[in-house]
């Protein structure tokens, strides 16, 4: 595949991004004109700040900030042992070729990789 072709296709994508975000505004106009949206919304925004106040105080609870950092704890964990096996995943393809790997319980799990661009 040549560049010419990712180029485009990253252009075409450009335009659609475009269209959608016009598409969305469009949208978000006519909601903020109807009135039966402005009150919902309204009252969605008081239940959302009673609830944002409540959970506040039940947040200050010692055993509460204790699970919490235990929770981002492990979410961190977690996190770092993807990217170490993500790595490790590319290794074993580059080095052994195949697509397949055999889990601890015999299951065939399939290598399935995710590429993007950044800036």
């Amino acid at each position: 595949m040549s560049q010419e072709i990712i180029t485009r296709r990253l252009t075409v994508i450009k335009e659609l991004e475009d269209e959608k975000k016009k598409i969305s505004q469009a949208l978000q106009d006519m909601l903020d004109k109807d009135e039966d949206y402005i009150d919902l919304k309204e009252k969605a925004n008081a239940h959302r700040e009673t609830v944002k106040m409540s959970k506040g105080r039940i947040d200050e609870k010692s055993y509460i900030k204790d699970f919490q950092a235990q929770l981002k704890d492990k979410a961190k964990e977690i996190k770092e042992i993807k990217e170490i096996l993500s790595q490790e995943l590319a290794d074993y393809y580059r080095n052994e070729g195949t697509m397949q790997i055999e889990d601890q319980e015999g299951n065939i799990k399939r290598l399935k990789f995710n590429v993007s661009l950044i800036n």
